[in-house]
């Protein structure tokens, strides 16, 4: 299929060079990253019960693909490059969408990007023998490298986002299929243990359910590429949900494997629960093969990303006066470089200032609350577009929409409640964007 320019409303410069394999690989790419080889040990310390281990995992799944199918409606609705961006500023004014890009472009996108390439760096540096001092320059050198790939065509960052993608399928599939036939595991671990303390199942069931929806945050990146898309209405709703459904069955499973291999007790100590099972599964190569699993996941994390992350910060350019050069794109690549570029640099300054442990603290509160406004925002666009065409309805609606938004405030408040200054600081951030947008306006 020859590639098109976007529809109306959207630069005709830019190219509609995504189907949706590209799309699905997009969101896998970004969702499974180094979080499932970490959180699981989390979970295991408030639920020593497998059950309820698959249970929670499971729960998360169709959270995931609740939400993925109202974005699928919004997507279907507005088929415009940004995604969240979009979807704020049609249904509550261009205020809202600008505050969330500009916190997007301030820390929440560039700060990701800046902790994935971290990540990278230390598994890479420790992968081929480097020295340590090494981290930051590797960092610094896989944001710029991956970026100008993205600068030079989006159909080359799709190729390499699809080659990552498809070798951390592989890869995760490796681990499910050897460790299910390596019999080096034992049906006895799927026994329960007590729960800790006094506590009730509810309360931690729902303390698990924190550190795996944040595990499968992601799930919605593709849409700020829809634009993009090749026949983005019908192919956004298609790969959304076909998406989370993927990350679902696979988290579901390599958890299985994880509880065959691992006895739960030990699991709950474990810091990086992928090395224990590799320890039993490759013995003395398993470090090793931890650093090329990280390695893997997060240079196709980082690259997603980027990809998505850019895509905001065009759209934020594309209606701000002010900040109208970020909106521009490359006549010569048709890509939004200058939001590729600029992502860059600002995530190379958070790279140089910071260290992992810094640069996401506080942008918690503001994920969970901007994910309840843009939910909300399948009721306000029924009511303030009903006209608008729709190929895809959310599921459940108007109660599994609302469940969604009801689980994303329970975060938002639950993240204030133990985090309060971290989450003021987070706010405070976001307002910075009040006195840029009202300047704006005015010009």
């Amino acid at each position: 299929m020859e590639d098109k320019p976007i529809d109306p409303g959207q630069k005709p410069s830019l190219l509609q060079v995504l189907g949706l394999w590209d799309s699905v690989a997009i969101a896998i790419g970004i969702v499974i990253g180094v979080g499932i080889f970490r959180v699981p040990a989390e979970v295991a310390k408030f639920l020593p019960s497998p059950g309820l281990i698959i249970l929670a995992w499971l729960a998360g799944g169709i959270f995931s693909l609740v939400g993925a199918s109202c974005y699928a409606e919004l997507a279907s609705s507005f088929p415009q490059t940004g995604g969240d961006y979009i979807y704020l500023k049609k249904n509550y004014g261009t205020w809202a969408g600008f505050l969330y890009g500009w916190t997007g472009i301030l820390v929440v996108r560039t700060g990701v990007i800046a902790a994935i390439g971290f990540i990278f760096a230390e598994y890479f540096v420790s992968l081929f023998f480097l020295d340590a001092s090494l981290v930051k320059p590797v960092a610094v050198s896989v944001v710029l490298a991956l970026s100008l790939v993205n600068v030079l065509s989006l159909r080359e960052g799709k190729r390499v986002q699809n080659i990552s993608v498809i070798a951390k399928v592989i890869a995760l599939f490796g681990i499910i299929i050897f460790g299910v036939l390596s019999g080096k595991g034992s049906p006895a671990n799927f026994q329960s243990l007590p729960l800790p303390g006094e506590a009730g199942i509810v309360p931690l069931f729902a303390l698990a359910l924190v550190p795996i929806l944040w595990t499968y945050g992601g799930w919605h990146e593709n849409t700020f590429v829809t634009g993009e898309t090749k026949d983005a209405r019908r192919v956004l709703p298609r790969a959304l949900i076909l998406g989370a459904a993927i990350i679902t069955a696979l988290y579901i499973c390599i958890n299985l494997v994880y509880i065959y291999l691992v006895p739960i007790s030990r699991m709950a100590e474990a810091n990086l629960i992928v090395s224990d099972v590799m320890h039993v599964l490759c013995g003395k190569w398993a470090k090793k093969a931890v650093e090329i699993l990280v390695v893997v996941s997060a240079f196709g994390g980082l690259n997603g990303t980027i990809i998505t992350s850019s895509r905001i910060t065009y759209a934020v350019g594309e209606d701000n006066r002010l900040l109208g050069y970020l909106g521009k794109v490359s006549e010569k690549f048709k890509t939004p470089a200058n939001a590729i570029m600029i992502n860059a640099a600002w995530s190379i300054v958070l790279i140089i200032w910071g260290t992992f442990n810094k640069l996401l603290f506080f942008t918690g509160l503001l994920v969970w609350l901007f994910f309840a406004l843009i939910v909300a925002g399948v009721f306000i666009s029924r009511r303030k577009f009903p006209g608008i065409e729709r190929p895809h309805k959310a599921w459940g609606y108007p109660v599994a929409p609302l469940v969604f938004i009801l689980v994303c405030l329970w975060l938002v408040a639950s993240i204030a409640a133990y985090y309060p200054a971290q989450s003021l600081a987070g706010i405070c951030l976001m307002l910075t964007g009040v006195p840029i947008y009202l300047v704006s306006r005015r010009r």
